[in-house]
């Protein structure tokens, strides 16, 4: 598998992903990466009768994403999408240090929840979630902000300091 993006969008798979994201990138696969997705039959059939032709949508935990990522050789486009910060950190972590680590990671939308205070129109982050995007970053990943590949990219530190 070719990892092509890695994003955290707490609406997963939906009409930006498959209609913006998908096509400008050529993805043939989203990996959404979730251990309590994971874990919901319901919602990984509803995710995954969400794809449209050519695209296949795999829902794996943490450490089977991992897994995964190290065993792949395919050449297919794929990205890695996120529900959580939280997510990304612990897979971030777990390929550190090899081929596959993540070298960036893209969020695109979280929503506004108690706990959370506005860092952009799409963007609110709870205290817990900077500090991951913190870790992430001074364990050399990229993390930005994005909402549209038309969009332009905005560094996370620029908007949290």
């Amino acid at each position: 598998m070719n990892v092509v993006a890695c994003r955290v969008d707490e609406r997963l798979v939906h009409g930006q992903i498959m209609t913006s994201w998908a096509k400008y990138l050529r993805l043939r696969r989203i990996v959404v990466v979730d251990d309590q997705v994971a874990k919901d039959e319901f919602m990984a059939t509803v995710l995954g009768m969400s794809a449209p032709a050519g695209i296949s949508i795999d829902i794996l935990s943490v450490s089977d994403a991992a897994a995964r990522l190290q065993s792949d050789k395919g050449d297919e486009n794929a990205m890695l999408l996120f529900k959580r910060i939280s997510a990304a950190l612990e897979l971030a972590k777990s390929l550190a240090g090899t081929p596959n680590e993540l070298k960036e990671l893209n969020l695109g939308n979280l929503g506004s929840v108690p706990g959370r205070t506005q860092i952009t129109k799409n963007i609110f982050l709870s205290e817990e979630e900077k500090s991951e995007a913190r870790e992430l970053r001074e364990m050399g990943v990229n993390v930005f902000l994005q909402m549209l590949y038309t969009d332009a990219v905005v560094p996370l530190a620029d908007v949290t300091g």
